[in-house]
Protein backbone atom coordinates (compact mmCIF):
# COMPACT_ATOMS: atom_id res chain seq x y z
CA UNK A 1 0.00 0.00 0.00
CA UNK A 2 2.74 2.47 1.12
CA UNK A 3 4.53 1.70 -2.34
CA UNK A 4 1.54 2.43 -4.49
CA UNK A 5 0.73 5.67 -2.58
CA UNK A 6 4.61 6.58 -3.25
CA UNK A 7 4.54 5.96 -7.20
CA UNK A 8 1.53 8.41 -7.27
CA UNK A 9 3.25 10.85 -5.59
CA UNK A 10 5.87 10.48 -7.90
CA UNK A 11 3.46 10.39 -11.13
CA UNK A 12 1.87 13.61 -9.62
CA UNK A 13 5.44 15.48 -9.46
CA UNK A 14 6.31 14.60 -13.22
CA UNK A 15 3.41 15.56 -14.54
CA UNK A 16 3.52 19.06 -12.38
CA UNK A 17 7.44 19.09 -13.82
CA UNK A 18 6.27 18.49 -17.17
CA UNK A 19 3.61 21.68 -17.12
CA UNK A 20 6.27 24.26 -15.90
CA UNK A 21 8.08 23.36 -18.87
CA UNK A 22 5.64 23.93 -21.26
CA UNK A 23 4.96 27.11 -19.79
CA UNK A 24 8.40 28.46 -20.14
CA UNK A 25 8.90 26.92 -23.38
CA UNK A 26 5.63 28.04 -24.82
CA UNK A 27 5.04 31.48 -23.90
CA UNK A 28 1.45 33.03 -23.63
CA UNK A 29 0.54 35.37 -26.58
CA UNK A 30 1.52 38.94 -25.93
CA UNK A 31 -1.46 41.12 -26.14
CA UNK A 32 -1.23 44.05 -28.71
CA UNK A 33 0.40 47.46 -27.12
CA UNK A 34 0.32 50.94 -28.18
CA UNK A 35 3.49 51.77 -30.56
CA UNK A 36 6.52 52.83 -28.53
CA UNK A 37 6.88 56.26 -29.68
CA UNK A 38 11.03 57.07 -31.39
CA UNK A 39 12.82 60.19 -31.50
CA UNK A 40 10.60 61.52 -34.06
CA UNK A 41 7.44 59.86 -34.74
CA UNK A 42 5.38 60.99 -31.62
CA UNK A 43 3.26 57.56 -31.78
CA UNK A 44 2.14 58.05 -35.86
CA UNK A 45 2.83 55.06 -37.75
CA UNK A 46 6.41 55.60 -39.78
CA UNK A 47 4.31 53.79 -42.64
CA UNK A 48 2.27 56.13 -42.69
CA UNK A 49 4.04 59.52 -42.33
CA UNK A 50 7.13 58.46 -44.19
CA UNK A 51 9.15 59.51 -41.32
CA UNK A 52 13.02 58.53 -41.40
CA UNK A 53 13.71 58.31 -37.95
CA UNK A 54 10.89 55.98 -37.39
CA UNK A 55 14.12 53.29 -38.43
CA UNK A 56 17.33 55.51 -37.96
CA UNK A 57 16.79 56.62 -34.47
CA UNK A 58 17.65 52.52 -33.61
CA UNK A 59 20.90 52.91 -32.49
CA UNK A 60 21.51 49.11 -32.58
CA UNK A 61 20.44 49.65 -36.87
CA UNK A 62 23.02 47.87 -39.16
CA UNK A 63 22.75 47.35 -42.85
CA UNK A 64 24.76 44.52 -44.32
CA UNK A 65 25.69 45.17 -48.76
CA UNK A 66 26.12 42.61 -51.06
CA UNK A 67 30.23 42.15 -49.97
CA UNK A 68 28.89 40.93 -46.75
CA UNK A 69 29.89 43.82 -44.79
CA UNK A 70 28.10 46.23 -41.93
CA UNK A 71 27.50 49.01 -41.49
CA UNK A 72 25.31 51.15 -38.78
CA UNK A 73 22.31 52.98 -40.16
CA UNK A 74 21.76 55.07 -36.84
CA UNK A 75 20.75 58.84 -37.47
CA UNK A 76 21.34 61.64 -34.82
CA UNK A 77 19.29 64.46 -35.11
CA UNK A 78 22.02 66.08 -32.83
CA UNK A 79 24.45 65.67 -35.51
CA UNK A 80 22.67 68.52 -38.10
CA UNK A 81 22.82 71.22 -35.71
CA UNK A 82 24.41 73.99 -36.65
CA UNK A 83 24.59 72.29 -40.58
CA UNK A 84 24.00 74.32 -43.74
CA UNK A 85 21.57 71.69 -45.21
CA UNK A 86 18.34 71.26 -43.10
CA UNK A 87 16.03 70.58 -46.21
CA UNK A 88 15.65 66.77 -45.05
CA UNK A 89 16.60 63.03 -45.59
CA UNK A 90 14.89 62.84 -48.95
CA UNK A 91 16.73 66.16 -50.36
CA UNK A 92 19.76 64.12 -50.86
CA UNK A 93 18.68 60.43 -50.19
CA UNK A 94 16.67 60.78 -53.32
CA UNK A 95 17.11 56.95 -54.53
CA UNK A 96 15.44 55.85 -51.46
CA UNK A 97 11.74 57.26 -52.76
CA UNK A 98 9.80 54.54 -50.94
CA UNK A 99 9.12 53.63 -47.77
CA UNK A 100 10.12 50.84 -46.58
CA UNK A 101 12.52 50.76 -49.44
CA UNK A 102 12.74 48.80 -52.44
CA UNK A 103 15.01 45.79 -52.50
CA UNK A 104 15.72 46.39 -48.21
CA UNK A 105 13.79 43.27 -45.88
CA UNK A 106 14.78 42.97 -42.20
CA UNK A 107 16.62 40.17 -41.38
CA UNK A 108 14.39 40.23 -37.80
CA UNK A 109 11.50 42.32 -37.54
CA UNK A 110 12.44 43.61 -33.77
CA UNK A 111 14.50 45.98 -35.79
CA UNK A 112 11.24 47.96 -36.08
CA UNK A 113 9.07 46.29 -33.19
CA UNK A 114 10.99 46.01 -30.54
CA UNK A 115 8.10 46.40 -28.11
CA UNK A 116 6.37 43.10 -29.23
CA UNK A 117 9.92 41.28 -28.20
CA UNK A 118 10.72 42.98 -24.93
CA UNK A 119 14.01 43.78 -26.29
CA UNK A 120 15.09 40.08 -26.59
CA UNK A 121 17.06 40.00 -29.57
CA UNK A 122 18.26 37.43 -31.62
CA UNK A 123 21.48 38.61 -32.92
CA UNK A 124 22.22 41.82 -34.33
CA UNK A 125 19.23 43.70 -36.38
CA UNK A 126 20.03 43.71 -39.94
CA UNK A 127 18.58 44.91 -43.02
CA UNK A 128 20.02 43.16 -46.09
CA UNK A 129 20.81 46.02 -48.86
CA UNK A 130 22.06 44.01 -51.21
CA UNK A 131 21.47 46.45 -54.14
CA UNK A 132 24.82 48.10 -53.01
CA UNK A 133 27.60 46.48 -53.36
CA UNK A 134 29.43 47.92 -50.56
CA UNK A 135 29.30 51.39 -48.71
CA UNK A 136 31.10 53.02 -51.10
CA UNK A 137 28.64 52.36 -53.40
CA UNK A 138 26.02 54.34 -51.46
CA UNK A 139 28.07 57.02 -50.82
CA UNK A 140 28.26 57.47 -54.25
CA UNK A 141 25.24 57.33 -55.10
CA UNK A 142 24.36 60.14 -52.32
CA UNK A 143 27.11 62.32 -53.69
CA UNK A 144 25.38 62.31 -56.82
CA UNK A 145 22.45 64.13 -55.13
CA UNK A 146 24.76 67.08 -54.81
CA UNK A 147 24.83 68.27 -58.51
CA UNK A 148 21.27 68.97 -58.22
CA UNK A 149 22.20 72.26 -55.77
CA UNK A 150 25.68 72.74 -56.79
CA UNK A 151 26.04 72.13 -60.74
CA UNK A 152 28.49 75.65 -60.79
CA UNK A 153 30.83 73.38 -58.26
CA UNK A 154 30.03 70.08 -60.46
CA UNK A 155 31.44 71.90 -63.42
CA UNK A 156 34.81 73.29 -61.42
CA UNK A 157 36.06 69.62 -60.40
CA UNK A 158 35.75 68.35 -64.36
CA UNK A 159 39.24 69.96 -64.35
CA UNK A 160 40.15 68.63 -60.54
CA UNK A 161 43.15 66.17 -60.35
CA UNK A 162 40.89 64.12 -57.62
CA UNK A 163 38.04 64.04 -60.81
CA UNK A 164 41.17 62.64 -63.16
CA UNK A 165 42.11 59.81 -60.64
CA UNK A 166 38.09 58.87 -60.30
CA UNK A 167 37.66 58.57 -64.03
CA UNK A 168 40.96 56.59 -63.78
CA UNK A 169 38.80 54.25 -62.15
CA UNK A 170 39.88 54.54 -58.55
CA UNK A 171 36.38 54.65 -56.41
CA UNK A 172 38.19 55.96 -53.36
CA UNK A 173 38.97 59.05 -54.66
CA UNK A 174 37.36 62.68 -52.63
CA UNK A 175 34.04 63.18 -53.14
CA UNK A 176 32.02 65.90 -52.20
CA UNK A 177 30.80 63.98 -49.13
CA UNK A 178 34.22 62.96 -48.52
CA UNK A 179 35.33 66.60 -48.12
CA UNK A 180 32.42 68.33 -46.69
CA UNK A 181 30.66 65.63 -44.87
CA UNK A 182 27.63 63.83 -44.91
CA UNK A 183 25.01 65.24 -42.23
CA UNK A 184 26.83 68.16 -40.42
CA UNK A 185 27.81 70.37 -43.34
CA UNK A 186 29.40 73.01 -41.95
CA UNK A 187 31.89 75.95 -43.57
CA UNK A 188 34.80 73.86 -44.20
CA UNK A 189 37.02 76.97 -43.21
CA UNK A 190 35.53 77.24 -39.74
CA UNK A 191 37.68 76.57 -37.92
CA UNK A 192 40.98 76.86 -40.25
CA UNK A 193 42.52 73.77 -39.02
CA UNK A 194 39.41 71.66 -40.67
CA UNK A 195 41.16 72.11 -43.80
CA UNK A 196 44.80 70.42 -43.28
CA UNK A 197 42.65 67.90 -40.89
CA UNK A 198 40.30 67.06 -43.80
CA UNK A 199 42.85 66.21 -46.15
CA UNK A 200 44.79 64.34 -44.31
CA UNK A 201 42.36 61.55 -44.09
CA UNK A 202 43.80 60.76 -47.99
CA UNK A 203 46.81 62.68 -47.43
CA UNK A 204 48.37 61.86 -43.81
CA UNK A 205 52.37 61.69 -44.58
CA UNK A 206 52.11 65.14 -46.04
CA UNK A 207 49.54 66.44 -42.91
CA UNK A 208 52.46 65.24 -40.89
CA UNK A 209 55.34 67.10 -42.19
CA UNK A 210 52.85 70.28 -42.51
CA UNK A 211 52.03 70.14 -39.64
CA UNK A 212 55.69 70.65 -38.44
CA UNK A 213 56.29 72.96 -40.67
CA UNK A 214 56.23 76.87 -39.94
CA UNK A 215 53.10 77.46 -41.93
CA UNK A 216 51.50 74.03 -40.21
CA UNK A 217 52.67 75.04 -36.18
CA UNK A 218 51.41 78.55 -36.66
CA UNK A 219 47.87 77.38 -37.84
CA UNK A 220 47.59 74.55 -35.16
CA UNK A 221 48.72 77.13 -32.14
CA UNK A 222 46.50 79.54 -33.17
CA UNK A 223 44.26 79.20 -35.92
CA UNK A 224 45.91 81.85 -38.05
CA UNK A 225 44.16 82.94 -40.74
CA UNK A 226 47.06 84.35 -42.62
CA UNK A 227 48.82 81.41 -43.18
CA UNK A 228 48.26 79.36 -46.06
CA UNK A 229 46.84 75.25 -46.15
CA UNK A 230 46.68 72.57 -48.29
CA UNK A 231 43.49 74.68 -50.44
CA UNK A 232 45.41 78.18 -50.76
CA UNK A 233 47.94 75.71 -52.55
CA UNK A 234 46.30 72.85 -54.35
CA UNK A 235 43.13 74.71 -54.58
CA UNK A 236 39.89 73.69 -53.19
CA UNK A 237 37.67 72.14 -56.36
CA UNK A 238 39.89 72.61 -58.79
CA UNK A 239 42.82 70.84 -57.33
CA UNK A 240 45.88 70.89 -58.91
CA UNK A 241 49.02 68.88 -57.76
CA UNK A 242 52.59 68.56 -58.49
CA UNK A 243 52.04 66.30 -61.54
CA UNK A 244 50.07 69.63 -63.31
CA UNK A 245 51.15 71.11 -66.34
CA UNK A 246 51.56 74.48 -65.07
CA UNK A 247 51.99 73.74 -61.04
CA UNK A 248 55.74 74.42 -61.45
CA UNK A 249 55.54 78.19 -63.19
CA UNK A 250 52.68 79.05 -61.14
CA UNK A 251 54.57 78.31 -57.80
CA UNK A 252 56.13 81.48 -57.68
CA UNK A 253 52.98 83.52 -58.09
CA UNK A 254 51.40 81.55 -54.89
CA UNK A 255 54.28 81.80 -52.89
CA UNK A 256 53.70 85.43 -53.69
CA UNK A 257 50.27 86.16 -53.41
CA UNK A 258 51.16 86.47 -49.54
CA UNK A 259 54.93 87.60 -49.72
CA UNK A 260 54.61 90.30 -51.82
CA UNK A 261 51.50 91.13 -50.15
CA UNK A 262 53.30 94.30 -47.70
CA UNK A 263 50.42 95.16 -45.28
CA UNK A 264 50.46 90.94 -44.70
CA UNK A 265 54.52 91.08 -43.90
CA UNK A 266 54.56 93.98 -42.08
CA UNK A 267 52.53 92.00 -39.34
CA UNK A 268 55.24 89.80 -39.00
CA UNK A 269 58.09 91.67 -39.39
CA UNK A 270 59.29 89.96 -42.96
CA UNK A 271 60.14 92.15 -45.92
CA UNK A 272 58.04 91.54 -49.16
CA UNK A 273 61.80 92.44 -50.83
CA UNK A 274 62.48 88.58 -50.54
CA UNK A 275 59.94 87.91 -53.05
CA UNK A 276 61.26 90.65 -55.23
CA UNK A 277 64.79 90.34 -55.02
CA UNK A 278 63.65 86.46 -55.97
CA UNK A 279 62.16 88.18 -58.76
CA UNK A 280 65.16 90.35 -59.94
CA UNK A 281 68.23 87.53 -59.81
CA UNK A 282 68.88 85.04 -62.79
CA UNK A 283 66.42 82.22 -61.34
CA UNK A 284 63.49 84.44 -61.29
CA UNK A 285 63.89 86.18 -64.17
CA UNK A 286 64.37 83.20 -66.15
CA UNK A 287 61.41 81.21 -64.37
CA UNK A 288 59.16 84.44 -64.64
CA UNK A 289 59.96 85.50 -68.60
CA UNK A 290 59.31 81.88 -69.33
CA UNK A 291 56.33 81.62 -67.52
CA UNK A 292 55.05 84.74 -69.46
CA UNK A 293 56.13 83.78 -72.76
CA UNK A 294 53.82 80.66 -71.98
CA UNK A 295 56.74 77.23 -71.37
CA UNK A 296 56.10 74.88 -69.34
CA UNK A 297 59.39 72.88 -68.64
CA UNK A 298 60.93 74.78 -66.76
CA UNK A 299 64.15 74.05 -65.30
CA UNK A 300 65.63 77.21 -63.41
CA UNK A 301 65.00 76.98 -59.29
CA UNK A 302 61.35 78.13 -57.85
CA UNK A 303 60.74 79.18 -54.59
CA UNK A 304 59.81 75.62 -52.99
CA UNK A 305 63.41 74.17 -54.76
CA UNK A 306 64.91 76.23 -52.15
CA UNK A 307 62.81 76.34 -49.00
CA UNK A 308 60.86 72.96 -49.29
CA UNK A 309 57.38 71.81 -50.25
CA UNK A 310 55.37 71.19 -47.33
CA UNK A 311 58.39 71.09 -45.04
CA UNK A 312 59.34 74.96 -44.89
CA UNK A 313 61.05 76.23 -42.12
CA UNK A 314 62.32 79.24 -40.82
CA UNK A 315 65.92 80.36 -42.49
CA UNK A 316 67.07 80.05 -37.97
CA UNK A 317 66.07 77.31 -37.55
CA UNK A 318 68.65 74.29 -38.40
CA UNK A 319 66.64 72.23 -39.85
CA UNK A 320 65.81 74.43 -42.88
CA UNK A 321 66.73 73.62 -45.89
CA UNK A 322 67.71 77.53 -46.66
CA UNK A 323 70.16 77.47 -42.97
CA UNK A 324 73.53 78.60 -43.81
CA UNK A 325 75.18 75.15 -42.96
CA UNK A 326 72.41 73.17 -45.27
CA UNK A 327 73.05 75.77 -48.23
CA UNK A 328 75.70 73.87 -50.39
CA UNK A 329 73.76 70.64 -50.15
CA UNK A 330 70.74 72.88 -51.45
CA UNK A 331 72.48 74.20 -53.68
CA UNK A 332 73.52 70.60 -55.02
CA UNK A 333 70.48 69.31 -56.28
CA UNK A 334 70.85 71.69 -59.04
CA UNK A 335 74.65 73.26 -59.37
CA UNK A 336 76.31 69.33 -58.36
CA UNK A 337 79.79 70.27 -58.13
CA UNK A 338 79.72 73.21 -56.67
CA UNK A 339 81.67 73.37 -53.17
CA UNK A 340 80.97 75.63 -49.82
CA UNK A 341 81.88 78.72 -50.80
CA UNK A 342 79.10 78.48 -53.78
CA UNK A 343 76.31 79.77 -51.34
CA UNK A 344 78.49 82.45 -50.06
CA UNK A 345 77.65 84.34 -53.18
CA UNK A 346 74.48 84.08 -52.70
CA UNK A 347 73.02 87.37 -50.26
CA UNK A 348 69.85 85.64 -48.93
CA UNK A 349 67.39 87.69 -50.59
CA UNK A 350 68.53 90.95 -49.03
CA UNK A 351 69.59 94.06 -51.95
CA UNK A 352 73.49 94.72 -50.91
CA UNK A 353 74.47 97.58 -48.98
CA UNK A 354 77.54 99.41 -48.17
CA UNK A 355 77.91 98.04 -44.93
CA UNK A 356 76.89 94.02 -45.90
CA UNK A 357 78.94 93.57 -49.07
CA UNK A 358 80.25 97.39 -49.98
CA UNK A 359 81.80 96.25 -52.97
CA UNK A 360 78.84 94.71 -54.71
CA UNK A 361 76.84 97.56 -53.91
CA UNK A 362 79.38 100.26 -55.75
CA UNK A 363 79.15 98.05 -58.55
CA UNK A 364 75.56 97.68 -58.62
CA UNK A 365 75.83 101.53 -57.94
CA UNK A 366 78.01 102.32 -60.86
CA UNK A 367 76.04 99.85 -63.38
CA UNK A 368 72.98 102.49 -62.40
CA UNK A 369 74.77 105.33 -63.61
CA UNK A 370 77.08 103.73 -66.50
CA UNK A 371 74.45 101.87 -68.42
CA UNK A 372 71.91 104.81 -69.51
CA UNK A 373 75.18 106.88 -69.49
CA UNK A 374 76.19 104.60 -72.21
CA UNK A 375 73.35 104.04 -73.66
CA UNK A 376 72.97 108.08 -73.74
CA UNK A 377 75.94 108.61 -75.76
CA UNK A 378 75.18 105.65 -78.41
CA UNK A 379 71.51 107.39 -78.94
CA UNK A 380 73.76 110.76 -79.33
CA UNK A 381 76.07 109.30 -81.77
CA UNK A 382 73.61 107.39 -84.23
CA UNK A 383 71.72 110.81 -84.15
CA UNK A 384 74.72 113.04 -84.84
CA UNK A 385 75.93 110.38 -87.76
CA UNK A 386 72.42 110.39 -89.26
CA UNK A 387 72.62 114.27 -89.47
CA UNK A 388 76.34 113.81 -90.79
CA UNK A 389 75.17 111.65 -93.38
CA UNK A 390 72.31 113.60 -94.39
CA UNK A 391 74.38 116.97 -95.11
CA UNK A 392 76.70 115.12 -97.17
CA UNK A 393 74.35 113.30 -99.24
CA UNK A 394 73.04 117.01 -100.14
CA UNK A 395 76.34 118.61 -100.44
CA UNK A 396 76.79 115.72 -103.00
CA UNK A 397 73.96 116.14 -105.39
CA UNK A 398 72.98 119.77 -104.90
CA UNK A 399 69.58 120.76 -106.80
CA UNK A 400 69.89 121.79 -110.54
CA UNK A 401 71.02 125.89 -110.92
CA UNK A 402 69.20 128.28 -112.26
CA UNK A 403 70.79 128.74 -115.45
CA UNK A 404 71.11 125.13 -116.03
CA UNK A 405 67.35 124.88 -115.82
CA UNK A 406 66.03 127.94 -118.15
CA UNK A 407 66.42 126.32 -122.01
CA UNK A 408 66.66 130.01 -123.81
CA UNK A 409 69.90 130.30 -122.06
CA UNK A 410 71.33 126.88 -122.42
CA UNK A 411 70.79 127.81 -125.93
CA UNK A 412 72.61 130.59 -126.50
Amino acid sequence: MMRYRYFLSLLAGLFVLGLTFLNDAMPLPVLAQEPTPTASSSGSSPHQTGDCLGCHSNPGMLGRFADGKTMSLYYDPQEHEGSDHIDGCRSCHDVQHDYPHENSQAQSCTVCHTQFFDGDFQGEPVFEITAYADERAVVMDINSSCHKCHQEKFQEITDSEHTRVLEQGNRFAPICVDCHGGHHITSPNEPRTKVAEMCSKCHMSVYTTYATSVHGEALSAESNPDVPTCSNCHGSHVVEGPTHIDFRADSIGLCGNCHADMSLMNKYGISTNVFQTYLDDFHGRTVDSSHKAGEVKIAKATCYDCHGVHNIQSHENKLSSVYPANLQKTCQQCHTEVGITFPQAWLSHYSPTWEDAPLLFLVNNFYKFFIPAVMGLFVVYIALDAARRVIDRYKKNPGPSVEASDPQQAGK
